[in-house]
């Protein structure tokens, strides 16, 4: 009877831990979503290729900017940074922080550049 016990305690500690293995927390979920949505796309490299466009909820990632100078603090343009897309133009950014607050009010940052997109003309 104690060897079955054993047995069955054994099996089950195994199998949740198993179990408990193949499921990621949820705060991690979160987290890889969240960087994805910068990561660009392209469907022969399942969603893992830099030089392509990726369609998300609040922008668009493509490669190059019609911009010179970045809509949020108006300095150069990073050809690092990933771009996003608005009302038809990409638009490049200084540092990940400002394509950041750039997603969440595309309208009112981009009143800050010139039409031709070489000058910074709103208030930083």
């Amino acid at each position: 009877m104690l060897k079955q016990l054993v047995m069955v305690l054994t099996l089950a500690a195994f199998f949740g831990a198993f179990a408990l293995a193949q499921e990621k927390p949820e705060t991690e979920k979160k987290e890889d979503h969240k960087h994805m949505e910068h990561m660009p796309t392209d469907s022969t490299h399942h969603g893992m290729c830099c030089d392509k466009e990726m369609d998300n909820s609040k922008g668009t990632v493509s490669a190059k900017p019609w911009n010179e100078v970045c809509p949020v603090m108006g300095n150069e343009v990073d050809p690092e940074v990933p771009t996003l897309e608005f009302e038809g133009k990409a638009y490049g950014f200084c540092c990940s922080g400002c394509d950041d607050k750039f997603r969440n009010d595309p309208e009112k940052y981009s009143k800050n550049l010139s039409e031709d997109g070489k000058k910074f003309v709103g208030k930083k």
